[in-house]
């Protein structure tokens, strides 16, 4: 599989949790809480 393998969060879990309940858009709500789960489970973003 090609393309992105690595991506920096600068974000902090806090911040992203914020985020998530500040958000009002479905889709960005859904791609925020996909950055909070890579962060606040250390998983890779391939995964």
């Amino acid at each position: 599989m090609t393309g992105v393998v690595h991506i920096e969060i600068r974000e902090s879990v806090e911040e992203l949790e914020g985020l998530v309940r500040q958000q009002k858009n479905a889709r960005l709500k859904e791609r925020i809480q996909a950055l909070y789960l890579i962060k606040s489970q250390q998983m890779k973003v391939s995964a």
